[in-house]
Formats: structure tokens, sequence, C-alpha cells
């Protein structure tokens, strides 16, 4: 009986103490080249909901930025601004966290196109990574165009950060 005591607020502090990956910032519009949409994001492991600090390093996580197909044409893959490789880059945004990849784009059959962006690394409570892509665009581009984007991190308090901008 005394093993059980000792051992259920241990369980209950591991659990309490999960930060959420939150979308503090997201800019964008045209990119590189008049033919990219893109954007700049920025996500933070905010503790500040957690019972019991520290929280746990986000390891692992996921952005999906939803544009209409109508702004974006065929599904394109999304470029990683700053990553390396045959990626672009662009001096003028945030270099991104290197650990941020593209992880594929699709159509999800509803009028809009869902690219994912994908996070593996850590990032400790009230810590933050940037993440700067694009995309290609129909031609001519649309101006103003609304855009959803969804964050979700690993270890986390289950919570789903949302966010929706309009692209100039």
């Amino acid at each position: 009986m005394i093993a059980v005591a000792t051992a259920t607020p241990l369980a209950a502090a591991s659990t309490d103490a999960r930060g959420r990956f939150v979308i503090e910032s997201m800019l964008g519009g045209t990119w590189v080249n008049p033919q990219y949409y893109g954007a700049s994001i920025q996500l933070r492991n905010d503790d500040t909901q957690a019972s019991t600090l520290p929280v746990e390093p986000i390891t692992s996580g996921i952005v999906v930025v939803i544009f209409a197909t109508v702004d974006v044409g065929a599904v394109q893959p999304a470029i990683i601004a700053n990553a390396g490789g045959s990626s672009p880059v662009v001096g003028a945004l945030p270099a991104t966290d290197p650990t941020w990849t593209s992880a594929g784009a699709s159509d999800n059959g509803d009028g809009t196109v869902s690219y994912t962006l994908a996070f593996v690394g850590s990032i400790a409570g009230q810590g933050v990574t940037h993440v700067s892509f694009g995309v290609l665009g129909s031609t001519p581009l649309h101006s103003g165009i609304s855009v959803s984007v969804q964050a979700t991190g690993s270890p986390t308090d289950g919570s789903t950060s949302s966010r929706t901008v309009t692209l100039f």
C-alpha cells in the first residue's frame, strides 16, 4: 500500500508537467519570388497552464498549414527556408530551426490543400522555435488569402493551437 501511494503522485506530476505547442506569431505573403506564398511561424512551449514546473521538453511536433486549392493550384511540396540542401536561403526571414522539415502535402478533397511541417528536436518550457516556409502558388498569385494553421507537439497537455491569418 505504501508503494502505491508513492507511485501515484509521481505519475500525476509527470502528466501535469506538460507544456503546449503554441503558435505565437505568423507573418507572410509572397516569398522568394512572386511565385511563392510564404510564412514565418514562431512557436513556444508554453508552460503557463502546467501545474508542475519545469515542464517536459517538446521533442516532436507538426504544423499543418491549410490553403484554398484555388490559391495554390496543384499540390506542390513546401520548401523550408534556411534548412540547407536545395532550400533557398532568404535573409529577410528569421532563420528556421534546423530541426524542421517538410512532411508532405495533400489535397483534402474539400477545396483545400494541407501542407505539413515536422519538428524533431527539444524545446524546453518557454523555449521557442521558428519555421519559415514557402508554397508554390497559382499564377498569378492571389492577394489577401486566408490561411489556417494548426500546431500540436509531443509530449503535450493535449491542446492544439490554431490561428487563421491573411497573407498579402
